[in-house]
């Protein structure tokens, strides 16, 4: 049943892979190359135990994100005060 579901996705994913190729050429080739770094990732990171997992690893995309954020915003404001 796994093996139906995985298929499944990923016809579902290769599907709508086409169909933002054909309409945003750009987003496919960004998807594309997400796609070819996560299984870089997936294939040198290997599964560890999670009783060795820092306490900092799980909120840490979200910290990205919001300094990013944070980061645009100040560059944002900076760029507005000189125009």
């Amino acid at each position: 049943m796994t093996t139906v579901l995985q298929i499944a996705g990923l016809l579902l994913f290769l599907a709508l892979w086409g169909v933002a190729w054909r309409r945003q050429p750009n987003l496919a080739f960004g998807i594309f190359l997400g796609v070819a770094i996560a299984a870089v990732v997936a294939a040198v990171v290997r599964p560890f135990d999670m009783h060795s997992v820092p306490v900092w690893l799980p909120p840490l995309p979200f910290a990205v994100v919001a300094i990013s954020l944070l980061c645009f915003g100040i560059w944002a404001w900076l760029l507005g005060r000189n125009r």
